[in-house]
């Protein structure tokens, strides 16, 4: 008969796998191996006292005695020659791994007698639905970029306007980028211990561009959209939030089209549900976007309108399942996803509004709650 098991190498610094596994940030890779449902972790002399200490694996193991069978086999003395080791030594011949599993290590396996099936994405699909453990960690991300938001919201309170229209600096006068904007938010984060990740603070034309960080000076009268998503040191969940500002008076076409996505967010927010397909979500925002004369397509070379999806999984990943895009997905209690319709024209610039969401059996428990305002005096 065929052993299974299930292999990973990786570094859970970096590897959520490997973390919702071990529950130990370690930043070089090491091998988890699960037999008959059992883990057993693979560590180096450096990390091993720790991880019989702090680990959530079932067994935890020195690597240097399983390098050295490995050497006694003829094969390699690395990781996935201990590894092939300890699995030979559990009569497991059939290897399952993730996805993204290093194809070096792979062949290596393959030519030492093992057969490797990879899994089409992550080897837990049921990281998806979140324990209340999970979503208490991730509650606490949310509330860290709800108080990184309120920074930003204060600085750009404080900021004068210059004659060129460009916001000045309130304790040096000079004018300001988004890179001072981004500092505000990123410097709070990092001492409140959460970890900034290319946060993004996009204003006018840049802000039609939804993954474009912004670099270009923020300016009064154009619409600027600021994305936090920090990750917890010492849990690794992520929080995401999202709002669009003006500093002053926005024009009637943003606040139209602020308008038109705030309500989008609400349709969606309103729909979200255990059963309900993410996919019924999606195209009902689009629909009404479009019945406001906000229809996606490319415009002179351009993507023009909603052309992203409406949401994405959070957890130890930032972007994991479910997806709520144009695919069909069956929402589940226990998923936490975000709520993030936006509209993207480059003669006006973007909006984007972005909630993060528990999916209950009713409906859904927001996360963010945090005030939709366009306008900052």
């Amino acid at each position: 008969m065929t052993r299974q098991a299930q292999l990973m190498i990786a570094a859970s610094e970096h590897d959520a796998d490997m973390l919702y596994v071990s529950r130990l940030f370690v930043p070089d890779p090491f091998v988890a191996v699960a037999v008959n449902g059992t883990w057993h972790g693979l560590f180096s002399p450096l990390e091993v006292d720790r991880a019989r200490k702090c680990s959530g694996l079932d067994n935890v193991h020195l690597d240097s005695p399983w390098r050295e069978k490995a050497r006694d086999l003829g094969w390699q003395d690395n990781l996935a020659g201990a590894a092939a080791a300890f699995l030979k030594a559990h009569d497991v011949t059939h290897i399952q791994v993730a996805g993204h599993f290093p194809l070096s290590y792979a062949e290596q396996l393959r030519n030492w007698g093992f057969s490797v099936e990879a899994a089409s994405g992550s080897l837990f699909p049921r990281r998806a639905v979140k324990s209340a453990h999970e979503i208490h960690h991730l509650a606490r991300a949310e509330r860290m970029a709800k108080r990184a938001m309120r920074q930003a919201e204060g600085f750009l309170e404080a900021c004068g306007v210059g004659n060129d229209g460009i916001l000045r600096h309130p304790d040096t006068g000079s004018r300001v980028r988004s890179q001072h904007v981004r500092a505000v938010i990123e410097t709070w984060l990092i001492r409140h211990g959460a970890s900034p990740s290319h946060t993004i603070v996009a204003c006018g034309r840049e802000s039609a561009d939804p993954h474009n960080i912004g670099h270009g000076f923020i300016r009064a009268r154009q619409p600027i959209i600021i994305d936090i998503f920090p990750r917890m040191l010492d849990s690794g969940y992520w929080g995401d939030m999202t709002r669009t500002y003006v500093k002053g008076k926005a024009d009637a076409r943003i606040r139209k089209l602020y308008r038109t996505v705030r309500e989008g967010q609400d349709i969606g927010l309103g729909m979200a549900a255990d059963g309900v397909n993410g996919a019924d979500i999606h195209r009902a925002i689009s629909e009404h976007f479009a019945t406001q004369g906000f229809p996606t397509k490319i415009h002179r070379g351009r993507q023009t309108g909603f052309f992203h999806g409406t949401g994405h999984g959070v957890g130890l990943d930032i972007h994991e399942a479910p997806r709520v895009s144009t695919h069909d997905v069956r929402l589940q209690a226990g998923h936490v996803i975000t709520i993030e319709p936006g509209l993207y024209y480059p003669s006006i610039g973007g909006v984007r509004l972005e909630d993060m969401v528990v999916i209950r059996p009713d409906g859904c428990e927001n996360l963010t709650r945090h005030p939709r305002r366009l306008e900052i005096a």
